[in-house]
């Protein structure tokens, strides 16, 4: 009985002793972790490594603080204020990461930063700030990125068709930019509303155009790509919005945003959206130009392609036939008359893609030097790149109604009119170049393979503006599309086209030349934004056109959509395979074909 009692009061005494260990312990860790920062910091990085942010971040607080209250300076303390803030990002505290990030970045130890790793801290620096509801600041972020992403921020897929050089250090930093700049989609979509928040930008009223220039840049990188549609809404709405407010809905700011912004509008489905951006940009250039301005025939086909997707057929043709009145006044009654026999000869208007290939042994024979024609360029003279086809009119002035003449003409006007430097990039590749090129490097995707690029005619030029490949939120950009088809120039890959390989092939920097008439007829009668289907039915466009029996709002487009048109498709399968239709635009070479009479082997091709 006396040892029962013995046991049991031993148990207790061990028990008592052991709970007094804890408390001592307990009490003894807190004191050491709160008082303590080398303590403080093992606990930290247990809980870090653990996945435990929020816990945490409790503990990085106090490290920054004792450490802090001991002396050190934030320039000592930078390593552990740029961990401790991505450690508050993911613990869900953004205004404190944001403060905490800036504190690191702002250190010596932030600058002396190896680039990339510099540009990783300020990416989520810019995350924090967006979170945080200041889109402003996170916005400047990614636009520094982008204006660092050099070729690689001409499009959200980030083209490499010019990267022939390997993935270089310098090239390796400006793709990071870019896919940077391509991981915040999702947050700016989540962030802003399609039709915009200008209220979450503050400032004055240059606060105010910094940020909009800022949001058009980064909302046309993401308008380029055919997934980005929803970032690319809230950013260029914002920047509509607030330049809207500031400079007024007719200023050509206010405008340039507009004509990225419909659009995307249109991408999305929101029409009424898209017809009210488009009418306001129509009214404010009417206001520039005048009304009987043929230059108006962009908004017009813009506006009017609108009412045709809403079923608005009377209104879109009123549209139509109101172009062609302007067209008439400018350039003439006659001005499809005449017989396009020579531009078809020379291939000035040959159609060129991954469904209508060049020959290897496809030479043109005029090539002459840009540089002749004062033709600015980004490279030395005497390369085959800075070449272009003469292309002369043969009844026309040979020193000035010619390719790089008119390409001269038409960067010195967009040049004038914008401040931007402008100069020719590229221009002829022979079909050797171009197969060395991808045989090297293709499998990377950053060549075209040969046979389908339209520099091996000498009839394209890819346009660079201040040092790098020309953008859509350039104003030379907007410049070329409404000026460049009175220079005989078309834009050769828009939006959503598949001429190329790869998920989306939209250049803005490649122009090609047509000559003026075609140009002409593309704009004013040509299915829109569809260049190589009008090239492969050229003969039927300038035939009906010069007859004046121009496709109907509404209704099929006989070139295209009729019995024989370059649109047509396949009504049975060849059982052939090398003959079978390997896309759409395929049926439309063969087509083409027969309506304009030519063979495979086309007129101005070197013979071996």
């Amino acid at each position: 009985m006396r040892s029962g009692v013995m046991l049991s009061r031993n148990i207790v005494c061990f028990a008592a002793a052991g709970l007094l260990l804890a408390a001592t312990y307990f009490v003894g860790f807190n004191l050491a972790v709160r008082l303590d920062a080398d303590a403080a910091q093992s606990r930290y990085e247990t809980l870090r490594d653990a996945g435990r942010p929020r816990a945490a971040a409790s503990y990085g607080g106090r490290i920054v603080a004792l450490r802090r209250k001991s002396g050190e300076t934030d320039e000592a303390l930078a390593p552990i204020l740029a961990d401790y803030g991505r450690v508050l990002v993911d613990a869900g505290k953004q205004q404190a990461a944001a403060e905490t990030l800036t504190a690191a970045l702002s250190t010596s130890w932030g600058r002396a930063l190896d680039p990339l790793e510099q540009a990783s801290l300020e990416a989520t620096l810019a995350r924090a700030h967006i979170i945080a509801g200041d889109v402003g600041r996170g916005v400047s972020i990614y636009a520094e990125f982008l204006r660092l992403s050099g070729d690689h921020g001409a499009g959200a897929h980030a083209h490499d068709r010019y990267m022939v050089g390997g993935e270089t250090r310098e090239n390796g930093k400006s793709r990071f930019y870019a896919e940077a700049i391509s991981d915040a989609e999702d947050l700016f979509a989540e962030t802003l509303t399609p039709l915009g928040d200008p209220e979450k930008f503050h400032g004055g009223r240059e606060e105010k155009l910094i940020a909009a220039s800022n949001m058009m840049d980064l909302g046309a990188f993401y308008a380029s790509g055919e997934q980005g549609s929803y970032a690319a809404a809230g950013l260029l709405a914002s920047a509509y919005e607030l330049r809207r407010a500031v400079l007024g809905e007719d200023h050509q700011d206010t405008v340039q945003v507009a004509m990225m912004l419909g659009p995307v509008y249109r991408r999305l489905g929101r029409l009424k959206d898209a017809e009210k951006i488009y009418l306001d940009a129509f009214h404010a250039q009417e206001k520039v130009k005048g009304s009987n301005n043929p230059d108006l025939s962009l908004y017009i086909r813009l506006l009017a392609g609108v009412y045709e997707e809403q079923g608005r057929a009377t209104e879109a043709q009123a549209l139509y036939v109101h172009m062609r009145d302007l067209f008439r006044d400018a350039f003439g009654e006659q001005r499809y008359a005449a017989n396009r026999a020579r531009d078809r000869s020379l291939d000035i208007d040959r159609p060129v893609s991954q469904q209508f290939l060049l020959p290897a042994n496809y030479l043109p024979g005029d090539l002459i030097a840009a540089s002749d024609f004062t033709v600015p360029l980004s490279k030395n003279s005497g390369i085959d790149e800075m070449k272009l086809r003469l292309a002369a009119d043969p009844r026309g002035n040979q020193r000035e109604d010619n390719l790089p003449a008119r390409l001269a003409q038409l960067i010195s006007l967009c040049r004038s009119d914008t401040g931007e430097r402008l100069s020719l990039r590229s221009g002829y590749r022979s079909y050797e170049t171009q197969r060395d090129l991808f045989q090297r490097i293709g499998h990377q995707g950053t060549v075209t393979p040969p046979g389908m690029s339209e520099h091996q005619t000498g009839l394209a030029a890819d346009i660079d503006v201040n040092g790098r490949l020309m953008r859509q939120s350039d104003k030379a950009y907007r410049c070329f599309e409404e000026n460049a088809f009175r220079y005989g120039f078309i834009l050769s890959y828009p939006q959503g086209n598949d001429y190329l390989p790869g998920e989306n092939s939209f250049e803005p920097w490649h122009w090609r030349y047509v000559g003026v008439g075609t140009a002409q007829l593309y704009r004013e009668a040509g299915p829109f934004n569809r260049p190589q289907e009008f090239l492969s039915a050229l003969k039927c466009y300038e035939e009906r056109a010069a007859a004046g029996a121009f496709a109907i709002a509404g209704e099929p487009d006989i070139c295209l959509d009729g019995p024989g048109g370059a649109g047509a498709k396949v009504a049975q399968k060849d059982a052939n395979e090398a003959e079978r239709p390997r896309g759409p635009l395929d049926a439309m070479a063969k087509a083409a074909r027969k309506i304009t009479g030519s063979s495979d082997a086309r007129p101005g091709e070197s013979r071996p």
